[in-house]
């Protein structure tokens, strides 16, 4: 079993999006997927979950006992009166997909996790407890659901609580979007992951050996970049600045991301070009497959058959995005 995240400083890159579309390829692929929403949020359980159906599950996520949420899971630990508990997995449509549902209770978890990390270098067992709570449940998860992988979906920052998220992951992939913000935001990626590899190796290093063994690895490898809901534009005198932006991004990417986690570890980076793939702005399938709760590629008989040649394009370009993500991957 892998653990991915989709990661970038910046928001509006289309993380859950991705998100959602690469999980259904993957289980197209026969793949077992856990997605769970690591986003306070709650972007990725809002896309599966009816309204309704959410505010009685976020209702119930803080009560003694509850199995609602990930911070239902995690809630015990945070407030030092037990450990992980287990949480009811959602099952999406008729894949072998499940949702662990997010909970904008989370932020205080995140509010928690400075704390632990200060005692983590201390070696106090709280600190442990606390760092790795999330990662203890979702691996919980994933082994009762049988995953092949674990897709987390993040919010857009380098804070504390996606800094044990990456850290618990395997491998995260970077979107971005062709936007000035989106490629300034690629100066923080690389360095901060960079910082809490060798900040977490050192932690591991100083952990009494029975901790240590409990701790996660903490070397997510950078996967590589995608450019997502970029626009085409047709016609000999048309412009492409989707073009211009990429001869921009390259660069970037490799000196501010590729660069930074080399200087950590060679096997962080990938060997065989940094750029995984390319999604096309599928411009009003999106808001309808949020509205269906369904991928862009699964919306046959949801919306006009005029649409059906670009769902079906849709379709076909995430299976070549996960297929990809796969191998780099090793799922």
């Amino acid at each position: 079993m892998k653990k991915i995240a989709l990661f970038n400083h910046k928001g509006g890159v289309g993380k859950t999006t991705l998100t959602v579309n690469i999980a259904d390829a993957l289980a197209d692929m026969g793949k077992r997927v856990l997605l769970v929403d690591a986003d306070p949020q709650c972007n990725l359980t809002s896309f599966y979950v009816e309204e309704s159906k959410l505010e009685q599950l976020l209702g119930e996520s803080g009560q003694d006992g509850s199995e609602a949420t990930l911070w239902s899971a995690i809630k015990p630990v945070v407030e030092g009166r037990g450990d992980i508990a287990s949480v009811a997995l959602w099952e999406i449509g008729e894949s072998k997909t499940r949702l662990f549902p997010g909970d904008v209770m989370l932020s205080l978890y995140e509010e928690e996790l400075p704390q632990a990390w200060t005692e983590c270098f201390a070696r106090k067992t709280r600190g442990y407890d606390v760092a790795t709570a999330m990662s203890r449940a979702v691996s919980a998860a994933a082994k009762e659901c049988r995953a092949d992988v674990v897709i987390y979906d993040v919010g857009p920052n380098v804070g504390a609580l996606n800094r044990v998220v990456l850290l618990d992951c395997d491998a995260f992939v970077t979107p971005v979007a062709a936007d000035l913000f989106s490629l300034r935001a690629l100066s923080t990626v690389g360095v901060s992951v960079a910082r809490w590899i060798r900040d977490w190796a050192t932690i591991r290093s100083i952990a009494p050996d029975a901790q240590r063994r409990a701790l996660f690895q903490g070397k997510p490898a950078f996967l590589g970049y995608v450019t997502s809901a970029y626009k085409v534009n047709s016609g000999r005198s048309a412009a492409n600045p989707h073009q211009d932006w990429e001869k921009r991004i390259a660069p970037r990417v490799r000196d501010r991301i590729v660069t930074d986690l080399r200087a950590v570890d060679d096997a962080l980076v990938p060997h065989g070009g940094n750029k995984i793939g390319a999604i096309k702005h599928f411009q009003s399938l999106a808001p309808e497959a949020q509205k269906h709760g369904r991928a862009i590629g699964k919306l046959r008989g949801y919306v006009n058959s005029g649409h059906y040649v670009t769902v079906d394009e849709a379709a076909a370009e995430f299976r070549e995005l996960a297929e990809e993500i796969a191998k780099r991957a090793s799922l």
